[in-house]
């Protein structure tokens, strides 16, 4: 009886902490997408609208790194809160309509609270689903990340286009405060925490360097499409480009808890292995398919295949980065992917940018799908200390070598 409890998937801390994550990238989602239409309706410009998701980005980066080392130090209660206050002050202030300069400052600092609150409910997300059912847990668990990035923009967009701004801010500032009080509730499970030096080595978890790096080149050449596919739609005539997102993120949603139930069933590398070249391959041939593109059937084609995709990339990279880190690590080993995902878009953004102005859409995303074989060959070459470790002692194989 006691193992059945302790392996249960749906405990009320898992739903707590689902719920929790679900609200705060709703209102995550929800100001990237509306904030640039403030900036630009109370500034009279579009220059600085940038500057707003650039500066959140920058802080959430450092944020996390911080933040990953703040939680092995002194466990995940305090850390998790304090991000997540972190997160509503801004949203509170946003209620009384500051200018766009004071707006952006405000944006730095919410950048702090998302980046330590966005790494500390993941790995309270992680402490509180059984080992046994990791790939799975991580499967459910990351349908808050694709449901609110379906959902979030429809509803803030809908929302400013009907009411005042300042009562989308009210709505965001509840749901962070619901999140904070979901926070409060859990039961945290003990965790030994460990003294580590407070420097860059102190902040970077090199055990889970493999999923990190592999994470930010794919998610480098992932932002070829998601920046700049409205655009491209766009110059091609196509106005729905909307539906592209929808069609990712059904099969996304649809994706990630089959991508959790085979890393449940065939353990180790061999299920790393299996769902990281299905990724990759299906995310290379969407990327293709939208450079051919002429028509919204193939837009559509290609956000259903980016989909499953990007579902089935995410969930594994999450529980090798917890699988490569020892529990005493492990905020630092999610601090470390996450840090180099946000990286990933904010080099993949600016990047692409550049390749469109120089070679036009189409080249650029041929040129995209390069750096996911680059991904490959990271994922199956890279060899963590521990992976060494293991092999000389004559356990299995860590690392998967390509068939030549």
């Amino acid at each position: 009886m006691m193992k059945t409890a302790q392996t249960r998937l749906f405990t009320i801390n898992f739903i707590f902490i689902w719920l929790a994550t679900f609200s705060l990238m709703l209102v995550f989602y929800g100001l990237n997408s509306t904030l640039p239409i403030y900036i630009e309706r109370f500034s009279g410009s579009v220059k600085y609208a940038g500057l707003a998701m650039t500066s959140l980005t920058i802080a959430a980066i450092l944020a996390r790194l911080i933040g990953g080392y703040l939680l092995d130090r002194f466990g995940r209660q305090i850390v998790l809160i304090a991000g997540i206050v972190v997160f509503l002050i801004p949203t509170i202030f946003y209620t009384w309509m500051v200018p766009v300069i004071a707006l952006i400052a405000l944006r730095f600092l919410q950048g702090w609270g998302w980046g330590v609150g966005h790494t500390a409910i993941n790995t309270v997300a992680m402490d509180v689903t059984p080992r046994e059912k990791l790939g799975q847990g991580m499967g459910i668990y990351t349908l808050s990340f694709s449901t609110s990035m379906a959902l979030a923009p429809a509803i803030a967009l809908w929302f400013i286009y009907n009411y005042p701004f300042w009562q989308l801010f009210i709505m965001c500032a509840l749901l962070t405060l619901f999140a904070l009080v979901l926070a409060l509730m859990i039961k945290y499970p003990r965790i030994k925490v460990q003294p580590a030096p407070f420097n860059l080595k102190g902040f970077v978890e090199k055990e889970a360097l493999r999923p990190a790096v592999t994470g930010f080149i794919v998610i480098f050449a992932n932002s070829a499409v998601m920046s700049f596919l409205p655009l491209f739609a766009e110059n091609i005539g196509l106005t729905e480009a909307g539906l592209f997102f929808t069609a990712m993120a059904l099969t996304a949603f649809l994706s990630r808890p089959f991508a959790g139930l085979v890393l449940d069933k065939i353990r180790g590398e061999k299920g790393y292995s299996f769902n990281v070249i299905l990724a990759v391959a299906m995310m290379i041939a969407a990327i293709l398919v939208v450079s051919r593109a002429t028509l919204m059937s193939h837009l559509l084609a290609a956000g259903l295949i980016l989909g499953v995709g990007n579902g089935f990339i995410q969930s594994t990279l999450m529980v090798v980065t917890v699988d490569s880190a020892p529990a005493s690590k492990k905020g630092r080993a999610i601090a470390t992917y996450w840090a180099f995902v946000d990286s990933g878009v904010a080099a993949g953004s600016l990047c692409w940018g550049l390749v469109a102005a120089a070679c036009g859409f189409r080249l650029m995303y041929v040129l995209a799908a390069i750096p996911l074989l680059a991904a490959l060959a990271v994922f199956f070459t890279w060899r963590s200390r521990s992976e060494v470790r293991q092999s000389a002692a004559g356990g299995d194989a860590c690392i998967v070598k390509l068939p030549s």
